[in-house]
């Protein structure tokens, strides 16, 4: 069993501007895509490791903490950033929209632990009944028929080169070098994780 801060890339997924355990990512994505469509606003953790945090990231702000020069840390290894289960929003606004809107998807600060830490918010499973759901995970060398969405997708969003030679045909099912090369273009525009890899953040984004 993977180890808390220790998790392996195939338990996360990717939300705007971090990673989460997948189901815990998808019930996010849900969120900030309401958040974006009723308010205009894109949640987002305040940087990389104030969402799922590796273990020498919780080392380092624990040490900071036993110093005196950072916020209360949790000893490393019991986080629940470790587990990719909360996140540090960046702003009281983004916090005031999880109040308003959170709890069906599963995030509320009510059920969190820091409860002196405005910022932080821990997912509850149970509450977002869709959160192992969701469009497949693509990536490079997979051949499928959600292959031709994306790539209708990124075509109407302006991004249309597919092969070599600049062919434009929707129609192939295969994820190849340069359709990557898209959505990696695509995830940088819109400010997320570019890795190449359309998860549920960046289906979201492209669906907007």
């Amino acid at each position: 069993m993977a180890a808390n801060g220790r998790l392996p890339g195939s338990v996360l997924a990717p939300i705007a501007g971090g990673r989460l355990r997948r189901d815990a990512a998808h019930a996010f994505n849900a969120m900030n895509a309401e958040s974006i469509r009723r308010f205009g606003v894109t949640l987002r953790p305040t940087g990389p490791v104030s969402s799922y945090r590796p273990i020498s990231a919780q080392v380092y702000f624990w040490n900071l903490y036993r110093s005196g020069r950072g916020n209360l840390a949790a000893y490393p290894g019991t986080s629940n950033h470790g587990w990719g289960l909360a996140v540090d929003f960046a702003t009281p606004q983004m916090r005031a929209i999880v109040d308003r809107i959170g709890a069906r998807y599963g995030w509320q600060k009510r059920w969190s632990d820091a409860p002196g830490e405005w910022w932080h918010i821990r997912w509850r499973e149970g509450h977002y009944a869709a959160a192992q759901s969701g469009p497949p995970t693509l990536r490079r060398g997979v051949r499928a028929k959600s292959v031709t969405t994306l790539k209708r997708l990124l075509h109407r969003k302006g991004y249309r080169q597919f092969s070599r030679k600049g062919s434009s045909n929707v129609k192939d099912r295969f994820f190849g070098a340069h359709c990557q090369a898209a959505v990696k273009r695509f995830q940088r525009r819109h400010h997320l994780h570019a890795d190449g890899i359309v998860g549920p953040a960046t289906w979201a984004a492209l669906r907007r």
